[in-house]
């Protein structure tokens, strides 16, 4: 009878472990992916701080009522918050990275204003494609620890594809600002840039299993030839080049989000929704700790 008992004791106790465990496990998980939805939104903010400094230098600094350049604008407030509040939910261990990343995002929000456009355009690409890393990172522990090797697997294989794809546009975007109609190596230039960008698109769309985004991004594509052929100015040219580059990053960045709601699926977490548009509203990422 007494052995009887031990053994229901020690087996009440070992259930009550695992369960321990299993509910812990649970809790760093959603810890984490709440942390992978606030960067997804630091991402966002990053990319309409590039829109709107780039529309600010563009006009010499004198639109959207920003000719006090002591005054920070809205979006660089949001990200040095945010990034404050992702640096205090990191795990011990990824806290430096933390910080020097948040150290690049005060001084890109502070000296925006003394760069160039396309030194404007790479710092933001820098910045973003940093807290991309991080995403990565913080999404890779998260697959590592639900011990799911075929997700996993799947996870790998899109990764890159999502780096190449955020290459080519930053490599568009550079043939943008050399583009010259008087200059038939600098439309090549651009033609060939835009052919590997929408290969890797198209790449990106059918490794992420959005097959139906890929005559989208055809009829996306087929604008260039149009914007080349609209005119024979360069700085319109370069300026509708630009606003049509803002579609593919756009695009670009909805398949990923298509990503991680995958994730999130196949390790039952809900994800809030994210927006795409030019918006600077953001998703507050206490929305995430609602959805187990």
């Amino acid at each position: 009878m007494t052995a009887s008992v031990t053994l229901i004791v020690l087996s009440l106790v070992a259930l009550a472990t695992y369960l321990h465990y299993r509910h812990q496990q649970r809790l760093t998980l959603n810890n984490r992916f709440t942390i992978i939805i606030g960067l997804r939104q630091l991402i966002f903010l990053l990319r309409f701080h590039r829109r709107h400094t780039h529309e600010l230098l563009l006009n010499g600094n004198k639109t959207a009522n920003h000719n006090d350049t002591s005054t920070p604008l809205t979006e660089s407030i949001a990200i040095e918050a945010l990034g404050h509040s992702l640096l205090n939910q990191a795990e011990t261990c990824n806290k430096p990275m933390y910080r020097i990343t948040l150290k690049q995002f005060k001084t890109l929000t502070k000296e925006w204003q003394r760069y160039s456009l396309q030194r404007n355009q790479a710092a933001h690409g820098k910045a973003i494609r940093h807290v991309m890393y991080l995403i990565d990172d913080t999404l890779t522990q998260c697959l590592l620890s639900n011990d799911n090797n075929q997700l996993f697997q799947r996870y790998q294989s899109i990764w890159p594809v999502t780096l190449n794809a955020l290459d080519s546009l930053s490599r568009f975007r550079f043939a943008i600002q050399q583009f010259s109609h008087k200059s038939p190596a600098m439309q090549r230039e651009l033609t060939h840039q835009m052919d590997i960008l929408k290969r890797r698109m198209n790449h990106l769309a059918i490794t992420a299993e959005h097959h139906e985004a890929v005559p989208l991004l055809d009829t996306l594509f087929d604008q260039v030839s149009h914007i080349e052929n609209s005119n024979n100015n360069d700085q319109q040219t370069q300026s509708m080049l630009y606003h049509f580059s803002l579609e593919v990053s756009d695009t670009l960045f909805m398949l990923f989000d298509e990503i991680l709601q995958q994730l999130g699926d196949e390790l039952a977490i809900k994800l809030p929704e994210m927006k795409h548009k030019h918006c600077a509203t953001i998703v507050p990422i206490q929305q995430m700790r609602s959805g187990h």
